[in-house]
Formats: C-alpha cells, sequence, structure tokens
C-alpha cells in the first residue's frame, strides 16, 4: 500500500503536470512574440513571460490537487473494501481521456478549421471520449504494472526539465517584484499641488465624449432610416454638425492615439491594438497642453486599450481611474481580469495573458461563464464617477475625456432597449451573439448566406445606439443640474465605426469602408441656440485642434489637425484630403518603413481605398455612391492616379521621417 501510495503522491503528479504545462506556456510564448516583436522590444516581453509563468505554475499546482485527490481518495476505498477500481485507473483513464480529446481537437482543426461546433455536439463528442476512454481502461486494467514502469521511467527523464523551470519559475517571481516596483503605476493618477488658474481666466470648461465603435451611418441625426438617435437629433439643432469627419484608422488604439495626439497613424506610429505608446506623447499632447494652461484633467475611459497608461498621456490628468471600475463583473473573465488589471495594469505589458481567448486558461473561464444578457460596462458607471470627480476636484477650467464602451460588441442593451427595433427572440444574449461572431467570421468576409443573421446583429447594434442616446441625455441632464452647461464645450464623437455591409462584420483587419471609417463629430459651445450643419470633409485630428482653439491656446506646429472653428463661425478653411490607415501588419519600432497594409484618402467627392501588399485600388465617389458598391478605378482611370498619387508621395514622407529615426 506505501509503494502504491508513493506513485500516486502529490510531488509525483505535479512535476508531470508542471511540465507539461511548463512546455505548453513555452510553445505559446514563441508564438506570443512573433505578435509583440511587432510593436515592443523583448525587454518588455520578458516581465509578461515571467508573470504569466508565475500564474500558470500556481495553476498547474491546483490542476495536481485536483488530480491526485481522486487518485488517492479511490486508493484509500480500494485497500478498505477491495474494490477493483484504484487510483492507478483513475490516472490512466485521465491520460487516455486527454490524449483522445486533444486529437480530437487537432483533428477538428486540420480538417474543419473554420466550423462552428454546437454546444451540444461538444457534450456529445465530450461524452463519447470518456466512454472510450473507460473502455480502454477497462481493456488495460490488467497491464498497470507496465504502466506503473512507464511513470517510472518518465519520472526520471523529466527531471532535468523540472529542475529547468523551476529554476524559471524562481527567476520569473524575482523579475516581476523587481519590476513591479521599478514602475510606477500608468493607468492613474492624482495629483494635489494643483496650480490654480490664472485670475481672471475665461476659459471654458471642455468636457470629449467618445462612445466606442460608433458609425455616423447607423445615426439617425445623420439621416439612418432607424430612429436610433432621438435625443441626439434634437440636441444638435443647436450645435455644430459635422457631416463627414473620418477617422484615422479603424480600431481603438490608433484613432484614440490620434484624438490624445492630433497626429496621423503614420507619425505617433501606434499601429496595434497593444501597440507601444505614441512617439513623445509625453509631452506632445492635447492633455499636456491644457494642462500647461491652467486645466484640470480628468479621463475616465473604460476601454483598456485607450487608457491613457497605454497612450503614454498619464501625467497629463490629474484623475484617470482604473477602467476595471467601471465594469459589472458578472462572469470569471470579468472578476479575474479586473484584479490582474489592478495588480499589473499599467506595468506589464501582457498582464492578462494568461485568460486570452487564445490560451487555455482562457478558454476554460470562458466555458464557464454565465449568460450575459446586459452590457457589462454600461456609460452611466463612467459617468457617476466623473460626477464624483466633480464634487473631489473643484479648480476649473476642467478638462474632461470620458470614453465609454457602448455601442462596442457584445451589443447587448437592457430593457426596454433590447429587441426595441427588431423584436425576434434571437441573439439577445452574449453567448449566441458570440455563436454568430464565431459563425459569420470577424473581420473578414463572410459568406452571403449569412447576411440574415448578419441583419439580425445589426438591429442588436441599432438598438445599443438608441440605449448610449437615452445614457447621453441623462448625462446631459447632470450637468444641467450642476449648472455647467453655461460655460462648458461639449464634444460629441467616436473614435471609429462598426460595419455590417460589404460582406464585413466588425472592424480592424484591412478594410477602410464609409461604415469603419465615417464618424460623428457634434460640437455644442456655451450659450449656443443656433444649430449648424458643416460639410466640408475634415479629419478626427481635427479635433484636438479645434480643442485648443476653443480654449484659445495655439495648436502648436507638431499637430497634423487644424481648428474647425472657422467653419463653426460660419467661415472657410481651404479643403485638403483626408487619410486613414490600417498599418497592423508593420512592426512599429525599429525603423522599419510601411510596407503592408491599408490606406484610405478622401478628396471632394471622392476616396481611394489602396491595399499596400496586393497593390490593389478601389475609387468610389461617394456622392453618387456612398455605399461603395461601384468601383471607378479603372472607368476613371485619371482622378484614380492622381489620388494614388497622393497615397504615395505622402507614404513615402512618412517612411523617410521612419527610416530616418525622427
Amino acid at each position: 500500500a506505501s509503494d502504491v501510495y508513493k506513485r500516486q503522491s502529490y510531488r509525483r503528479i505535479f512535476r508531470v503536470v508542471f511540465v507539461l504545462f511548463s512546455l505548453y506556456l513555452l510553445r505559446d510564448a514563441f508564438f506570443r512574440w512573433d505578435g509583440f516583436s511587432f510593436y515592443a522590444s523583448f525587454a518588455e516581453f520578458l516581465p509578461s513571460v515571467a508573470l504569466v509563468t508565475m500564474l500558470w505554475t500556481v495553476a498547474a499546482g491546483l490542476t495536481a490537487l485536483l488530480i491526485w485527490m481522486p487518485a488517492v481518495a479511490l486508493q484509500w476505498i480500494n485497500i478498505r473494501t477491495g474494490w477493483k477500481v484504484k487510483g492507478d485507473h483513475w490516472l490512466l483513464f485521465l491520460c487516455i481521456f486527454l490524449l483522445l480529446g486533444f486529437t480530437a481537437q487537432a483533428g477538428k482543426r486540420f480538417i474543419w478549421p473554420d466550423t462552428h461546433t454546437p454546444v451540444f455536439l461538444k457534450i456529445l463528442l465530450l461524452s463519447a471520449i470518456a466512454l472510450t476512454a473507460v473502455f480502454i481502461t477497462w481493456v488495460l486494467r490488467n497491464s498497470l504494472h507496465k504502466t506503473g514502469r512507464w511513470m517510472e521511467i518518465v519520472q526520471q527523464r523529466i527531471t532535468p526539465l523540472v529542475w529547468l523551470f523551476g529554476a524559471w519559475f524562481v527567476l520569473s517571481v524575482l523579475l516581476v517584484a523587481w519590476h513591479m516596483r521599478a514602475n510606477q503605476p500608468g493607468t492613474t493618477a492624482v495629483q494635489e499641488n494643483l496650480r490654480p488658474p490664472a485670475a481672471g481666466m475665461k476659459q471654458p470648461n471642455i468636457i470629449l465624449l467618445t462612445f466606442d465603435t460608433l458609425t455616423a451611418r447607423d445615426m439617425s441625426v445623420y439621416g439612418y432610416d432607424r430612429p436610433t438617435t432621438p435625443f441626439i437629433s434634437e440636441w444638435a439643432k443647436t450645435a455644430s454638425l459635422f457631416t463627414m469627419v473620418q477617422a484615422e484608422s479603424n480600431f481603438t488604439t490608433p484613432t484614440t492615439a490620434s484624438l490624445m495626439t492630433g497626429k496621423r497613424v503614420w507619425t505617433h506610429r501606434t499601429y496595434h491594438l497593444l501597440g507601444s505608446r505614441p512617439l513623445g506623447s509625453d509631452i506632445e499632447s492635447l492633455p499636456f497642453l491644457l494642462k500647461n494652461n491652467g486645466y484640470f484633467n480628468m479621463a475616465f475611459v473604460v476601454n483598456t486599450a485607450a487608457s491613457v497608461g497605454a497612450l503614454g498621456v498619464t501625467g497629463s490628468f490629474e484623475t484617470a481611474p482604473l477602467s476595471t471600475e467601471f465594469r459589472i463583473n458578472v462572469t470569471p473573465r470579468d472578476f479575474i481580469d479586473s484584479r490582474l488589471y489592478r495588480l499589473f495594469g499599467g506595468k506589464i505589458r501582457l498582464y492578462d495573458w494568461i485568460i486570452k481567448e487564445d490560451f487555455f486558461m482562457g478558454k476554460l473561464v470562458d466555458m464557464f461563464s454565465p449568460a450575459v444578457f446586459s452590457t457589462r460596462v454600461p456609460p452611466w458607471k463612467a459617468f457617476d464617477a466623473f460626477r464624483k470627480a466633480l464634487d473631489k476636484y473643484p479648480p476649473k477650467p476642467f478638462f474632461a475625456w470620458i470614453h465609454v464602451v457602448p455601442p462596442h460588441y457584445p451589443y447587448l442593451p437592457p430593457r426596454p432597449y433590447m429587441g426595441m427595433i427588431d423584436s425576434s427572440p434571437g441573439l439577445r444574449n452574449f453567448k449566441s451573439q458570440e455563436n454568430a461572431r464565431v459563425k459569420i467570421g470577424i473581420d473578414k468576409v463572410f459568406n452571403k448566406g449569412l447576411q440574415p443573421l448578419v441583419y439580425t446583429m445589426r438591429a442588436r447594434y441599432d438598438e445599443f445606439i438608441r440605449y448610449c442616446d437615452s445614457q447621453f441625455k441623462n448625462f446631459l441632464g447632470l450637468l444641467r443640474e450642476r449648472d455647467l452647461l453655461k460655460n462648458t464645450v461639449i464634444v460629441f464623437s467616436s473614435d471609429h465605426g462598426e460595419s455590417f455591409e460589404h460582406n464585413l462584420l466588425g472592424h480592424s483587419g484591412p478594410h477602410l469602408y464609409e461604415q469603419l471609417t465615417h464618424i460623428p463629430l457634434i460640437i455644442r459651445e456655451p450659450g449656443q441656440t443656433e444649430g449648424r450643419v458643416i460639410s466640408e470633409l475634415v479629419e478626427q485630428i481635427d479635433i484636438p485642434a479645434t480643442i485648443l482653439d476653443l480654449a484659445g491656446i495655439p495648436v502648436p506646429r507638431w499637430m497634423e489637425g487644424r481648428s474647425l472653428v472657422p467653419l463653426m463661425r460660419g467661415e472657410k478653411i481651404p479643403p485638403r484630403p483626408a487619410f486613414s490607415m490600417n498599418l497592423e501588419t508593420n512592426r512599429s519600432r525599429g525603423g522599419y518603413p510601411i510596407t503592408r497594409g491599408t490606406i484610405a484618402v478622401w478628396d471632394g467627392d471622392y476616396k481611394l481605398i489602396y491595399y499596400l501588399k496586393k497593390q490593389k485600388a478601389l475609387l468610389f465617389n461617394l456622392r453618387e455612391d456612398p455605399d461603395e458598391l461601384n468601383n471607378l478605378f479603372d472607368r476613371e482611370p485619371e482622378t484614380g492616379r492622381r489620388l494614388l498619387a497622393l497615397v504615395k508621395e505622402n507614404l513615402k514622407k512618412a517612411n523617410e521621417k521612419i527610416t530616418g529615426g525622427e
């Protein structure tokens, strides 16, 4: 009996599990470094590997405990009752079950990589694998002495790996401890020694409110046929509404970097979702200039990809709560992520590696997530934090950037907004929408036969916008209660849009169609009683320059945007082309030139989209073809060549700065 317990000791089981877990992590680290190297250095990668090593080793210890306890319990029962099901049988069954499971998963990836597996089919398959493992265990039940010998051989052979991975674990603990001590928090900043505004200063308060993934094309204030923004439509009647504003990219990090710096993507060089901080953003940014001119800066950013730490502007904000403070934690992922972010966010780059969707632990966490029927990041959480900040930090004038997640996916407005546009029962919770997105395909062309499902998805998105409209109404009510509207500029906008057209669902990726780049911009000045509709072509980088102008602060030369205040006063500014780009497939650091990606340019009524790697160009006349259905590049070659030359000329200048080290 003592020999049996020895074979099933926790230490021996842990050694095997620890090595297997470490080998899996080693493989994943090589895979993840391939993408990480595009935007950061190996010195930044090492602390991330060290942190996930610590957490993954803890997971290995818990897994070994879950394996060991049933084995010991079965062996204890067997010794005392003579029952023929032993702990060794359990270990053999588990090995066979895991081997069959991984084989089935690998086969599925190889034969049907893009096929979605329904939940009932997964349960059926797991049951079949379990029964098969039971049968094989029964067949091999009399060969356990041979299995024991193999286990002894395995224990001997893995000893060098145990020592190697164990040494790395110890180094990881030391590296994380040193890195945490050496790095100050990068996601929140509160300074009490504030300089008061200059006496007699008449600068207005400024609120920049951005809704994540809000396309102008699905807003009724911009002519959409569904009543998605009834309140905003009324509010805009006494504001300056810009009808042709183009985002600098098609996803959050580069666009918000442009919002904070007034620079195009190829200038600030933040190409990736987890990209490096914009170049020089610690001093060349909108909040830095506002702060140095007497403004009290606050940020309430719910999306971690747009946090002040991620954008390198932490030092320019007096207060910036962690993005996790605005969440309602209802899933295991929310719970774990909020605590990891609080401990390591802003200090270690891949703080959430262990629960990423493509990591084993992340997949396991999602399996046990309950059904979610309403957004976990409601705008009112950020608005309420802003209200509390007004009570705590009275200095004026203030600049507040509030970035809320809705209507970003998942499209889960609460009642009564869910079902307001489409009363069908489908796609009313997170799991059903996630299954639909997997079936349709995210950020890539989908089968036209799936268009009806996309229509339902778009209805949920539009209902989410309707919810945002009501939340914006409540927010203005808050400002009215505090008598702030008489001296506060409200800038309403978005970071980028969302696509349900061109057989494309979602955002990011290579495409730059209007649903992805056409964003709202509505500016309401204090005491404004008359509205103005401005149809001139403008860019997202013009927003920070406009804010500076409204604050009476000169626009610096390093900002590529220009003030739109003259247009708001009924004056004219010289027309110029607008640019947008997705450069995710390029390395953002190290002086590498831009050779891949997509760049769009607008000039007058025309728009050209150029895919660099394929050297493919699409030309559209947006006045005659607003849905971008007819490619005119071959039919109007002169216009196409002119806009293509414009792209190549500006790209050449950008690359000269990049390779020249500027």
